[in-house]
């Protein structure tokens, strides 16, 4: 299970097309848009090339949020190995947020912990393709899931992250609802979703304050531009995939049940670890972990929680991360936006 120094190297960015990065920001929102060597990942390991404030103080510092400190890392270590869910929340397009994943997957796998490790970016219909195969390569499973067109970057984004979890053996689950199946639900109603969903939402019920919130988070990740129809078709459709994402989780068999996916997902506060909750049969450790990217105008902790409307941020470890340089996506999705108007 010990990589070579090549699968330890940085990767290449191949160029995104606008279309392909738009259908990214529709489907994740623009805010909630460790290849596995045995040292910690850091910084100097990803390309330097859109990183910003490296340099800042609060990156790769590890926060617990509850007992408002930073931790090290033997300690997150053990935090990890001794949970039931591991929700490893990021944003889609900082490759180190990926590398900080890997790295725990592979304290599970150096810990002996089995673990299924479901993905977000992967969905039902993919993984009715990844039936009765044999993966042995990143190569073969992101050949596989490109026969999908999803607008996921698998080969700059995610592959040190299959190569993680295929090399400690874990299997690869896909987590998300197909869009052809969400969009039927969307426009046809709940009922016509299967009977496992409806009842995690029923046993997960919102609060005025909740729908308040995430809609607002919604609006704001689109750069308020969205009618109010769409947004809460959006507000929808992020309770569905909530519900599909903790289904998945909820029929792993492996004693660790790991989620790759948005910041969003991850939230504590009306994010897996909710619905989770609402819908174990049993008590269940359950560590939700967000990479967050600094602020050059905010140096402590506390200062993060106002971005998430919080007192405190929606996590149970926070791990402070560089900022990737994400462009004028706002200017992006109102071209976008004016198009289709046109």
């Amino acid at each position: 299970m010990i990589q070579s120094s090549s699968q330890c190297s940085s990767i290449s960015r191949p160029a995104i097309t606008r279309s392909r990065r738009l259908t990214g920001l529709l489907l994740t929102g623009l805010l909630a848009l460790l290849t596995g060597c045995v040292s910690p990942p850091s910084v100097d390991a990803v390309d330097a090339d859109g990183l910003l404030y490296s340099d800042h103080p609060l990156v790769d510092r590890i926060y617990q949020v509850k007992s408002a400190s930073f931790i090290d890392r033997q300690r997150l270590r053990q935090r990890i190995v001794e949970a039931d869910y591991l929700l490893l929340g990021e944003l889609h397009d900082n490759r180190v947020h990926h590398r900080h994943q890997a790295w725990v997957i592979r304290q599970l796998a150096l810990a002996g912990r089995d673990a299924g490790i479901a993905y977000e970016m992967i969905y039902k219909e993919q993984g009715k393709r990844l039936e009765g195969v044999e993966i042995t390569s990143a190569d073969q499973l992101i050949e596989i899931l490109n026969q999908t067109q999803t607008g996921w970057d698998y080969e700059y984004q995610y592959r040190p992250l299959f190569v993680e979890t295929l090399a400690a053996g874990y299997p690869i689950v896909a987590a998300n609802l197909d869009r052809k199946k969400l969009m039927e639900v969307l426009k046809q109603g709940e009922d016509r979703l299967p009977a496992d969903y409806r009842r995690i939402l029923d046993n997960t019920p919102f609060s005025d304050a909740q729908r308040s919130d995430l809609l607002q988070e919604i609006n704001t990740s689109h750069c308020n531009l969205l009618d109010a129809q769409t947004g809460s078709m959006m507000m929808q459709a992020q309770r569905i995939r909530d519900a599909a994402l903790t289904e998945t989780l909820l029929s792993i068999n492996e004693p660790v049940k790991v989620l790759i996916t948005g910041l969003g997902h991850a939230r504590n506060d009306r994010g897996l670890p909710l619905y989770l909750a609402n819908n174990l049969q049993t008590a269940a450790d359950i560590v939700a972990i967000g990479m967050i990217e600094v602020d050059p105008e905010k140096t402590e902790p506390a200062a993060y929680a106002e971005a998430w409307n919080r007192d405190s941020l929606p996590f149970d470890i926070v791990i402070f991360t560089p900022t990737v340089d994400h462009g004028d996506l706002c200017g992006e999705l109102e071209q976008h936006f004016n198009r289709k108007k046109e």
